[in-house]
């Protein structure tokens, strides 16, 4: 089934936004952090550094939360429920360098926000949130 974001409240997802991003660890505690992210039609895409807090907690439980409160009205708000139906390397850094992009105006990561050199050993992941649920609130 294909959850419909209000259009009502869709620019929460298109502007740049840092989100909340809730996961829950394999002892059931949840872990809650601010993150880029970018919404493609169909799947909130995030990147991350493999081994990380977030990383082993989606391990353990795939389902997630996302929260984009309008900046200008803190009363008005998207949670987002969901599944990582994928978690993969490949595209980690072009996604990365999108988000760059559209939360900083900068060309890309390496580069512009860190140093080219450390381009080479980026090893970011790609996590695939599929919507399942949608409350909006304002």
């Amino acid at each position: 089934m294909t959850v419909i974001i209000p259009d009502s409240h869709k620019d929460l997802l298109e502007k740049p936004i840092v989100v909340s991003l809730t996961t829950v660890s394999a002892e059931g505690k949840p872990y809650a952090v601010g993150i880029w992210r970018r919404w493609d039609g169909e799947y909130i895409r995030i990147t991350s550094d493999p081994d990380n807090r977030k990383h082993r907690n989606i391990l353990a439980n795939p389902h997630v939360s996302v929260m984009a409160i309008d900046p200008q009205n803190p009363y008005r708000y998207l949670e987002i429920g969901g599944v990582v139906e994928s978690i993969v390397t490949e595209g980690a850094l072009e996604e990365l360098n999108r988000h760059t992009q559209n939360y900083m105006g900068k060309p890309k990561y390496y580069g512009a926000v860190e140093p080219a050199e450390r381009e080479s050993s980026y090893n970011g992941i790609l996590f695939m949130i599929k919507p399942e649920r949608v409350v909006k609130y304002g």
